[in-house]
């Protein structure tokens, strides 16, 4: 019994049971998250820490997170430790990277099947599409993951010369892309679309797909974008208007920040820019320099004023960049798009050498489709610290980089 102890690899264990603790209950991924950074620490401290490509631009960010928090709205300095210091467990050690990468794509496809029934049920008694824990956007989020690391596996199959393996997960790829669609969330339909047709490009690159595959596949991702934006266009009201604008049944005021039709479109973002624009201008005006610079805090909202919009909450959600400036300031945006330049210069550069190396690109994913989606969001989500830790192990992998 001891020796077969010894034989556990704990670290391997600790991602798995992270990931799946992630569909499961964010209270149980929040305290695992905790437990890897005290194991971080004493990895410090044994000067085991690895660096990454996303080192800089992530410690910068959750430095100035930290800190502005501190400063301006110390009340949530909870909010300011989930949302800036958890993110450093991207520097969590882990061995054995070849074993554990099919392991994982292999929990994915088994969670997203476990979850469908769950998602379907949820929304019959709702109305609204949710997983076990979380809401609508979790699902855009995860069944955007699942049909990318859905249709990775079947080109390994087909690759392999397994016919019936590949031909199942290109059925499923096409069943996750729906379940995307679905959820009516434009940003998970974005970055799924966006990342999809990255990846495709990645693999073309690297010559493991043919110009008739190429082509095909984006043909399919056509057809099945456009069978999503129609069932969009007869369900959803702000697609129902989208077209109305296309079409000339509606106009945008020429004064884009008092348009009605805009604002609906948006999802009410048109008046919460206007109340990020009063902040920033305020700022400038009254020279505020050190919030300019850092900001006002993670969820400045909850005390700085909504003038226009009718959401008096604690974030500021329009375009990205705006809602970010507010709460961790100049330096804190330069972080992350610092950091979103990184990842997808990580991810295109990426060389495929052998047929194991096609699945790997998923752990890539997760990262890359919620870098697309916060451009109407914010940066933080719950689950980036697995994002950026499934990121890390990809770049790893791929980099031929010992964690020893």
């Amino acid at each position: 019994m001891r020796d077969k102890l010894k034989n556990i690899d704990f670290r391997e264990v600790y991602i798995y049971l992270l990931i799946l603790s992630a569909f499961i209950s964010i209270s149980i991924f929040e305290i695992l998250v905790v437990i890897g950074l005290l194991v971080l620490i004493y990895d410090f401290f044994k000067r085991r820490i690895n660096l990454g490509a996303l080192s800089k631009p992530l410690l910068l960010y959750s430095s100035v997170a930290l800190l502005s928090t501190s400063l301006f709205n110390p009340k949530l300095i909870n909010k300011g430790l989930e949302q800036g210091l958890f993110q450093i467990l991207y520097f969590f050690k882990l061995n054995n990277i070849k074993e554990i990468v099919l392991r994982i794509n292999y929990i994915f496809i088994a969670i997203s099947i476990i979850l469908i029934p769950i998602v379907i049920y949820k929304y019959i008694k709702t109305g609204l599409p949710a997983p076990v824990w979380g809401g609508v956007f979790e699902v855009g989020q995860f069944y955007s993951m699942f049909s990318i690391t859905s249709f990775l596996l079947a080109l390994f199959f087909y690759k392999k010369g397994n016919k019936l393996l590949s031909f199942i997960f290109f059925i499923l790829t096409f069943l996750f892309i729906g379940m995307v669609f679905f959820t009516h969330r434009r940003t998970a339909i974005l970055g799924l679309i966006i990342i999809f047709y990255l990846t495709l490009i990645v693999l073309y690159r690297n010559r493991i797909i043919n110009k008739i595959i190429f082509w095909s596949v984006n043909i399919l991702l056509i057809i099945s974008v456009s069978i999503g934006y129609w069932y969009l266009s007869k369900t959803d009201t702000r697609f129902i208007l989208l077209n109305e604008v296309i079409t000339g049944k509606k106009h945008i005021d020429k004064d884009l920040l008092n348009s009605e039709v805009l604002n609906i479109i948006s999802s009410n973002r048109v008046a919460i820019f206007k109340d990020a624009i009063f902040i920033i201008k305020k700022d400038i005006e009254e020279k505020n320099i050190v919030n300019l610079v850092i900001g006002h805090g993670i969820n400045s909202g909850s005390y700085l004023p909504h003038k226009y919009s009718p959401y008096d909450y604690g974030k500021y959600e329009s375009i990205f960049i705006i809602s970010e400036f507010i709460e961790i300031g100049l330096l804190g945006v330069l972080a992350e798009l610092w950091l979103i330049f990184v990842a997808f210069k990580t991810f295109l550069k990426i060389r495929i050498i052998t047929e194991e190396d096609i699945y790997a690109l998923s752990l890539f994913t997760p990262l890359l489709i919620h870098l697309v989606g916060i451009a109407f969001t914010f940066f933080w989500d719950a689950l980036l610290p697995l994002y950026l830790l499934l990121f890390k192990i990809a770049e790893y992998y791929f980099y031929r980089i010992d964690f020893d």
